[in-house]
């Protein structure tokens, strides 16, 4: 039986309070967790629920629609804030801990040609259903102004990143995620959003600040390069 509440319904609102309790509850939780594969499958599961619930509400084409067009148009814009979040991120390596720079590539050329061509499929498309597709649509149906909505988004969106136990990744994330809103919403385009997370993913483990949003095992050349933990 699917679930469907219509909008602004007290068993919705109900619904909307424990989601938002998940979100800001449950990287508290999964931060002491010791299991990588535990704590990255929840992106899948939360994916998974927002996937089901847009589909449900008979929405999921509007909110997750991909629209080339869109993400051709965003394309200018997007190369720009990638080279200057580039940019950003290097010169925080090379403040905090600058001998991680390039630190991947350095150590296994294999790995990063991996991430490379899989992070913005397994990563970062369930995160841009969750984060931008349907907290979208919760937005609109309760009418949020566009500036409401890009704030808590990018503050929700930054919250999460708590679970890998860093400031620093919140308010990064934080930041990224007014980009990442305003992207969404000025193309109505999940892949121009979708390419703008995925680059800037990528150049956070080329460029070496992989240790701010991965805390899983490593390789040993990878630790012995990169003071990675094993």
């Amino acid at each position: 039986m699917a679930l469907r509440f219509s909008p602004r319904s007290t068993a919705d609102r109900w619904l909307l309070a424990a989601e938002l309790a998940v979100l800001i509850v449950g990287p508290v939780l999964l931060m002491g967790l010791s299991i990588q594969l535990l704590r990255f499958s929840t992106v899948f599961l939360v994916a998974g629920y927002c996937f089901w619930r847009l589909s449900t509400n008979g929405v999921r084409a509007q909110y997750l629609r991909f629209n080339w067009p869109g993400c051709r148009a965003a394309l200018p814009g997007i190369m720009l804030r990638w080279l200057v979040g580039s940019a950003v991120i290097a010169a925080i390596v090379l403040v905090l801990n600058p001998e991680r720079l390039f630190c991947i590539p350095r150590a296994d050329p294999l790995l990063m040609a991996t991430i490379v061509a899989f992070y913005g499929l397994v990563s970062v498309l369930p995160q841009e259903v969750a984060f931008r597709g349907y907290a979208a649509w919760r937005f609109d149906t309760y009418g949020a102004g566009f500036m409401p909505a890009l704030l808590v988004s990018s503050l929700v969106f930054g919250w999460v990143h708590i679970l890998f136990g860093a400031w620093l990744s919140v308010v990064l994330t934080a930041v990224a995620g007014l980009s990442f809103y305003r992207t969404y919403r000025k193309y109505d385009s999940l892949a121009a959003v979708w390419l703008e997370h995925s680059l800037l993913g990528i150049s956070i483990f080329a460029l070496g600040l992989d240790q701010l949003f991965y805390l899983g095992p490593t390789t040993p050349a990878i630790a012995a390069i990169c003071g990675a933990p094993g």
